[in-house]
């Protein structure tokens, strides 16, 4: 994932060593010449380098949101987790308008087996962002780490339904672009939902999407759980 670069107004001339800012009710200015640094040194995958340049942005002015995000993102990309969720959360608590704080806040606490705060960060980003299926198909993550099966499988429904765009031209009925094994892996979410609900017949359906409609194996444990649920009943015919 390329360093997020939106939310920035620019003032001043191509010359000027600063960078005005504008943040929410807020206006400030940071160094151009480091900031500038600091992207090109991501892009070029010099990561340490690139942490090293944000933090002297961030030494020269610590309210910006987006460089605490962008310096969150390489901490998360190198695994280093505690820091990583230290630069998300005060991107969140500086600009909290921004539903990719909420998200990758989320993410990075259910990694943590933090989920009271995965699902509280999460569940901002659905409402600033409804229409972002990670965000949903990471909140139901949240809700089945707190046994909550109910609401995670909503959110796993929306999730699918967002991501998987019909094409009726294509044999497997997909939009092209569409990631099979993304959406295998949503369909094994719904599945693993249904399987706690203890309806056999809906994670059966979602099972045979993945191999029939996404073309990709069941994964093992999965199956496993499918073959231990009672069959379903057979629905009484009058006589």
């Amino acid at each position: 994932m390329a360093l997020a670069m939106a939310a920035i107004a620019v003032a001043g001339s191509a010359c000027s060593s600063t960078r005005t800012i504008k943040q929410g009710n807020e206006e400030f200015s940071v160094l151009e010449d480091k900031y500038i640094e600091a992207l090109a040194l991501a892009d070029d995958g010099m990561h340490f380098e690139a942490i090293q340049a944000w933090k002297e942005v961030l030494a020269d002015e610590p309210r910006w949101a987006l460089a605490h995000f962008n310096l969150g993102q390489l901490y998360d990309k190198l695994d280093l987790v505690p820091e990583a969720m230290a630069e998300y959360e005060q991107a969140a608590k500086l600009d909290g308008e921004q539903p990719s704080y909420h998200l990758n806040l989320g993410t990075v606490y259910l990694r943590s087996g933090m989920p009271k705060q995965a699902l509280e960060a999460l569940k901002l980003a659905t409402t600033k962002d409804p229409y972002n299926y990670i965000a949903h198909y990471d909140l139901s993550a949240a809700y089945l780490a707190l046994k909550d099966q109910d609401n995670a499988l909503i959110h796993a429904d929306i999730a699918v339904d967002l991501y998987a765009k019909p094409d009726s031209k294509n044999d497997s009925g997909l939009a092209e672009g569409v990631d099979r094994d993304m959406l295998a892996r949503m369909l094994g979410r719904q599945a693993e939902c249904h399987i706690l609900r203890g309806e056999r017949d809906k994670a059966q359906q979602c099972a045979d999407r993945i191999q029939k409609q996404c073309r990709v194996d069941l994964p093992l444990r999965l199956k496993e759980k499918l073959d231990k649920m009672p069959p379903a009943e057979t629905p009484a015919t009058g006589g």
